[in-house]
């Protein structure tokens, strides 16, 4: 599906059950690199950095990710019945570039064709199946 447009539909095709673990590969790499404060240890030891603060967003905000070009925005999409999700993507020029869109009940890679427009490129529900798209 391209973003921005809700009557086009791309194909999409089921990942095979073969392809699991590469489906949590991907997945784990795109949490590591969008939420690396998952990867942190549950204590404190010698060194260890004070606990981090957990900020609520509310609809239009944005945040930026200290040293790394990636910002976030709390978005509502029209295209996914008006939920709310948290777009992520690198900043700078987007063509050629992929974003994550993450809601309580999914998550969508895209890949962004021009500055307007961004094509689902794998699609994935919390606690639910995955699908590649085409």
């Amino acid at each position: 599906m391209v973003l921005g447009d809700a009557n086009a539909l791309a194909s999409e095709e089921l990942i095979a059950k073969g392809e699991n673990v590469k489906r949590l590969t991907v997945a784990a790499v795109l949490a590591a690199a969008l939420f690396p404060w998952t990867l942190a240890p549950a204590t404190a030891g010698p060194g260890a950095q004070p606990a981090a603060e957990t900020y609520i967003l509310k609809l239009g905000d944005r945040v930026r990710v200290d040293r790394a070009p990636v910002g976030c925005r709390a978005t509502r999409l029209a295209q996914y019945d008006d939920r709310v999700f948290l777009d992520c993507r690198r900043a700078g020029p987007l063509p050629g570039t992929y974003g994550a869109l993450v809601s309580g009940r999914e998550v969508l890679v895209v890949r962004f064709e021009s500055a307007a427009t961004a094509k689902v490129v794998f699609r994935a529900r919390h606690e639910g199946a995955a699908e590649r798209c085409r």
